[in-house]
């Protein structure tokens, strides 16, 4: 019975503020489930300026790269500050302090006595510039996100940026020195510990079993682009029975190709 129900479609009628899409996103909760949700209007048939309705699953692979993201990193978090305290414990006593001072080091540490101390730490030289300088293809819009070649080319410029430009093999980004006290420098050295732990699981590949599998998208004012034929031949709106026909696809289950993968 399991191929007879995939994909799984819900229509869902009711007055606009009756709880619709609350219902669908709570579904999205307790399924722990990529969900997106979108207005049919604001979308074009293919061959018209606009978006055409197949991003609706590349922004939805997004927002499931997102939140794999986030599970993984709740899981790794008691993990890496355990690396961070003794990160911050190798700042402040040295490589050859005693093992005796270090522990005392370390009460202090987890007790918040340090808190206030400030240390000099290294950090990604533009750690919160993703392109760090470099030409991004695709205009300003959206749509040049939305197209996955265009989108893969830049996430290939982004990582030869963030490899100082090298092609051969991978290479540890540029650091910097920076003071901080001892509290900043825990979020700090979390969020980069926490970077290079996610790199030994393929994020990519789990978004997108997460999408396949159960994926939520809630499709609002879709009644706007339901009209009779006749009506249609009197109009000219690429927003209208151009986009029923693309949405099928997607109804019926489709291939979609995006920068992380079809």
């Amino acid at each position: 019975m399991k191929k007879e129900v995939t994909p799984r479609n819900v229509l869902m009628i009711g007055p606009t503020g009756c709880g619709k899409t609350e219902i669908a996103r709570r579904m999205a909760d307790l399924a722990n489930a990529p969900f997106i949700k979108l207005e049919a209007t604001k979308f074009t048939e293919v061959g018209y300026h606009g978006r055409d309705v197949d991003s609706i699953i590349r922004d939805l692979v997004d927002v499931g790269i997102q939140q794999v993201k986030k599970i993984k990193t709740k899981e790794l978090k008691g993990e890496a500050e355990i690396i961070v305290k003794e990160r911050i414990l190798d700042i402040l006593t040295g490589p050859n302090r005693d093992k005796t001072s270090r522990e005392s080091f370390r009460t202090l540490l987890e007790s918040g006595g340090l808190d206030e101390q400030e240390i000099e730490v290294d950090v990604p030289i533009g750690a919160g510039d993703k392109n760090s300088g470099m030409f991004a293809m695709g205009g300003n819009g959206n749509e040049g996100g939305n197209n996955p070649n265009i989108a893969a080319m830049n996430d290939f410029l982004s990582k030869v940026a963030g490899a100082g430009g090298g092609m051969g093999g991978k290479k540890s980004p540029p650091t910097e020195r920076k003071k901080m006290t001892v509290e900043e420098a825990k979020e700090v050295i979390m969020q980069i510990e926490i970077e290079n732990m996610l790199e030994n699981f393929d994020l990519k590949k789990e978004a997108i079993l997460a999408v396949e599998q159960k994926g939520i998208v809630f499709i609002d004012e879709i009644d706007k682009i339901c009209s009779s034929r006749d009506s249609m031949m009197k109009s000219a709106d690429a927003s209208a029975e151009g986009v029923q026909r693309d949405l099928l696809p997607l109804v019926e289950g489709t291939t979609i190709s995006t920068k992380y993968g079809n």
